[in-house]
């Protein structure tokens, strides 16, 4: 399963989803995400609970340990599929109005081939498997 930060996010600032989020990630046996999603998690947690940037990728990081989701790397391959993904259902001409962001999400969960986990509505109108 490959979780973005909307997810990380909810989660560490217990968000109305964040309970049912640890119920769908409980059973996965393989848990990851990527560099870019968990420093997005920690720009949204150090908003949303007025941590510094560096505290919050602290925090993160620990999450992530204790949440057993291991951090890959972004692979090469990842800038292909991400401009497909833009080119198919980019913020100009799909009702998806996937962002670079979220581009990037996709591709790293095509390239890992995992259900990605979001809290996005965006990616339903996408052909991605979801989590």
């Amino acid at each position: 399963m490959f979780i973005d930060a909307s997810v990380l996010s909810a989660m560490m600032t217990d968000e109305e989803e964040a309970r049912a989020f640890a119920i769908r990630i409980q059973p996965a046996t393989a848990r990851m995400t990527s560099p870019l999603a968990a420093a997005n998690a920690a720009i949204l947690v150090s908003d949303a609970l007025g941590l510094s940037p560096t505290e919050a990728g602290e925090a993160v990081r620990t999450f992530l340990q204790l949440m057993n989701i291991q951090l890959l790397a972004v692979p090469p391959r990842a800038a292909v599929l991400a401009t497909e993904a833009y080119e198919h259902y980019g913020q100009g001409g799909h009702t998806a109005r996937l962002s670079l962001d979220d581009c990037m999400t996709y591709a790293c969960a095509r390239y890992y081939r995992q259900p990605l986990l979001s809290n996005s509505d965006r990616f339903k109108q996408t052909d991605i498997e979801l989590a």
